[in-house]
């Protein structure tokens, strides 16, 4: 049967804290180098670059140069920060967002003028 709290004598935690094995050395320069590729534990700024990608993908679908502008201009925010830091994590992500947001945007204008161009034929 556990003892209970009013059971137990009272200098049991001075004992135990005696027992406590304690950390001793020195400080060294090896012991504050971080290995290359252990930047897994790093905090990294937020970016929109999913936002971003979201809003490039739903230009493709349904949106044109609604969905494709906002998300240029949201994707360039991301890739300003994803580029000063190499290792950030949404990388690619702001890469993908600004390929396919000025991919949708050509696209886009590209079907535009060719809407011109019919009507134009069409009407004269």
């Amino acid at each position: 049967m556990p003892m209970m709290p009013e059971q137990q004598p009272k200098d049991f935690w001075q004992e135990n804290a005696e027992e406590e094995t304690k950390l001793t050395g020195t400080v060294t320069e090896e012991n504050f180098t971080i290995p290359l590729g252990a930047t897994h534990h790093a905090i990294y700024p937020q970016t929109n670059a999913v936002l971003a990608l979201v809003l490039a993908i739903m230009s493709f679908a349904c949106g044109g140069l609604i969905f494709s502008i906002p998300a240029l201009i949201i994707a360039l925010g991301a890739k300003k920060v994803t580029d000063l830091n190499p290792y950030h994590p949404d990388t690619g992500t702001a890469q993908a967002a600004y390929i396919a947001s000025i991919v949708n945007i050509v696209l886009s204008i590209v079907v535009i003028i060719g809407y011109i161009v019919v009507l134009v034929v069409y009407w004269s």
